[in-house]
């Protein structure tokens, strides 16, 4: 029975992810972002498009394009204005701390109830349930931590400086991540 549980529990979490797919669906991404100009100013909204020379912030939530006609009302930022480009993509910093917490959770409570119980007579006797509980605690609090640093680093900074070869290496990165 022991051996079963493992092998249900890798199947229900599994089955849940896979699903058919009979197109490809179409991909969103909304960035929150930050222009900085080289006279000082910063204006923020979400990253609209980008062109070959300009990129487009937009006050609404719309997803991010490259190519085609840019529809509604947008503030443009030619290349030779920006000194950077701060980038923020929504649930960057919640979800590692989610996925850290429920990884150091589990994998406490399976170190915790593969310790079992202490012998009856010990100084300190614990059951196999408390080692669990608090091994399960206290890597779940180190698992979330750890996805918080890794979700404060995942803000992305463009130092731009106003020149188009940095402008072209900003575009061509964010075309490649985002498999435009």
């Amino acid at each position: 029975m022991k051996a079963l549980f493992p092998v249900l529990f890798y199947c229900l979490f599994t089955a849940l992810h896979i699903s058919a797919q009979d197109s490809i669906p179409e991909k969103k991404t909304f960035f929150r972002a930050k222009v900085f100009t080289l006279n000082a100013e910063s204006h923020s909204g979400y990253l609209y498009a980008i062109s070959d020379s300009a990129l487009f912030l937009s006050n609404s939530k719309q997803p991010l394009c490259f190519y085609g006609a840019f529809k509604g009302s947008s503030l443009k930022f030619d290349y030779s204005d920006i000194e950077a480009l701060k980038l923020h993509k929504k649930g960057k910093i919640w979800k590692p701390v989610v996925v850290g917490a429920v990884t150091g959770m589990v994998i406490g409570a399976v170190i915790g109830f593969a310790g079992g119980d202490d012998p009856k007579g010990s100084l300190f006797y614990t059951s196999a349930g408390d080692k669990a509980l608090f091994a399960g605690t206290a890597l779940g609090l180190a698992g979330g931590v750890t996805g918080l640093i890794i979700g404060l680093a995942a803000n992305k900074t463009f130092v731009l400086k106003g020149k188009k070869e940095r402008y072209n290496q900003m575009r061509n990165a964010l075309m490649t991540k985002l498999s435009f």
